[in-house]
């Protein structure tokens, strides 16, 4: 029986994946003559400048980054633009964040109040306690704690579709490897849209950072350590967005993976609060938003 394609890769005279590089790169900083050059070097396919202006208007939905690239090519050339730093956590994780994005969050009348955020990604490198997410019997890993307190009877979930979908849609068909997936997902948002300032963000808690949330929300965590890293991390509309990209989104809903990496970074960024902050899992399809503060009540006296 033949199964078509999915629409993003019909009528292509390039192979997808070398369009997605091409915007990629021009995205970085790279003109239209640098990136045809890389695009040849890299695949042996030669493409004309009325083809990339063709690609670049065709997916303008998924690069919101253009109207910034103009400032941040000021602030950092081309291949300056993405710091990334390999994490040896139990298994390798590619951390990574955009330096013009935190440069200009720092600027932005609406987000300045973020500046610890981007601080704190920032120094990730040097401060995160890398033997912490080495050692096996010290804690458990966000993605398996089911806490009491994730119930999802008691959060709205905002069901839509936005860029994050949308960029899937276009990336994750051209991944052959599922697990190369996350990573393809996150090095294209990272490049290419205007929210998404780091992805694959380590998140810890400490025995003092648990006890002092459980104190505080009357809550049980039940570890004494817990680690993770966090899929993608966004500033936008005045928020704070963490986002967890989940192939099987309709049933497996990571409450509890993302209330805990919000509850994370409001011990690690300083003067973030909850309220800052939202969660979301989504794929191709479907983009589930809510807030974690709903799942806590703050104990008084």
């Amino acid at each position: 029986m033949f199964t078509p394609a999915p629409a993003a890769l019909r009528n292509k005279s390039y192979p997808l994946r070398i369009i997605i590089d091409a915007l990629t790169m021009y995205s970085l900083g790279y003109s239209h003559e640098e990136t045809l050059k890389r695009i040849k070097a890299k695949s042996s396919r030669v493409v004309s400048d009325s083809t990339l202006s063709a690609w670049l208007a065709q997916h303008d939905d998924v690069m919101s980054y253009r109207r910034l690239r103009d400032a941040g090519r000021k602030r950092f050339p081309p291949e300056q633009t993405i710091r990334s730093i390999k994490l040896y956590h139990r298994q390798v994780y590619r951390y990574a964040f955009h330096r013009p994005k935190l440069e200009m969050l720092r600027e932005d009348g609406e987000h300045q109040r973020f500046a610890p955020l981007a601080n704190f990604l920032e120094a990730v490198p040097l401060i995160c306690p890398h033997a912490v997410f080495r050692t096996e019997d010290t804690g458990g890993r966000a993605s398996q704690a089911q806490p009491a307190f994730a119930d999802a009877g008691r959060i709205i979930v905002n069901r839509k579709e936005n860029a994050a979908t949308r960029a899937a849609a276009l990336v994750i068909p051209t991944v052959g490897d599922n697990r190369r997936r996350h990573d393809r997902l996150q090095q294209f948002m990272l490049a290419n849209d205007s929210v998404t300032v780091a992805v694959e963000v380590p998140i810890w808690l400490k025995e003092e950072d648990i006890g002092a949330l459980e104190k505080k929300y009357g809550i049980e965590l039940g570890t004494r350590v817990i680690t993770g890293h966090m899929d993608f991390v966004q500033v936008r509309n005045g928020a704070v967005h963490i986002l967890d990209y989940k192939p099987d989104a309709r049933t497996n809903k990571p409450i509890a993976q993302l209330a805990i990496y919000a509850l994370a970074l409001t011990r690690l960024v300083p003067g973030l609060k909850l309220f800052d902050i939202k969660c979301a899992w989504f794929n191709e399809e479907e983009y589930c938003e809510f807030f974690p503060r709903t799942l806590f009540a703050q104990k008084r006296g």
